[in-house]
């Protein structure tokens, strides 16, 4: 167990309900994500106290990669000095939006992101038609998809994503979002 869950608003077994609820996503989608690079891990909270709480603990465990305004947000990305193991993946970055005007029913981790990438010369609409064509998810009365592309200032490459997540959240609030690039390349930092 990572020493990180010595100190953070969230313990470990909140971490290991959030990897069992994206593995059960996974399968309904259809998504084997071992063969995919998970990117990186969200956590969602709804206070700006919270917020701070979160980043605190991360810094003793990593670094700010990037400190950027997102449709009207901040939103901190943390490059752990030691990875997460998540579903059989080493994870390095955690993503964590500061709240802006909306409120989740669970306030812990609520996300992941894995890549496909782009083929040669592919825009993103056409991503986002081919990646919707393989997986089928439109088609699936259990899920609900949402295709986005946020602008952040000083991005140079394209970011849309595609976000999936189960109709009926009750049971089962976390979301898992595909986009083509890694948050790294995003970001311009190696």
């Amino acid at each position: 167990m990572h020493s990180l869950f010595e100190h953070l608003p969230a313990n470990y077994g909140e971490f290991s309900d959030f990897e069992q609820k994206i593995a059960t996503l996974a399968q309904e989608m259809k998504v084997d994500l071992s063969l995919y690079e998970i990117d990186h891990l969200s956590i969602r909270v709804n206070t700006e106290d919270k917020a701070k709480s979160w980043l605190t603990t991360l810094l003793n465990y990593g670094k700010i990669l990037s400190n950027n305004l997102v449709n009207g947000r901040a939103i901190y990305l943390i490059e752990l000095e030691q990875p997460l193991l998540f579903m059989g993946q080493r994870v390095f970055i955690i993503e964590l939006p500061f709240p802006k005007n909306k409120h989740y029913p669970v306030e812990s981790w609520e996300h992941i992101e894995f890549v496909i990438p782009f083929l040669p010369n592919e825009s993103s609409i056409e991503w986002v038609e081919r990646v919707q064509q393989q997986f089928l998810w439109n088609q699936s009365g259990n899920l609900t998809i949402k295709v986005d592309e946020p602008k952040v200032d000083g991005e140079q490459l394209p970011n849309p994503s595609i976000a999936v997540s189960f109709a009926d959240k009750s049971q089962n609030h976390v979301c898992i979002k595909v986009h083509p690039f890694n948050i790294k390349n995003i970001i311009k930092v190696s």
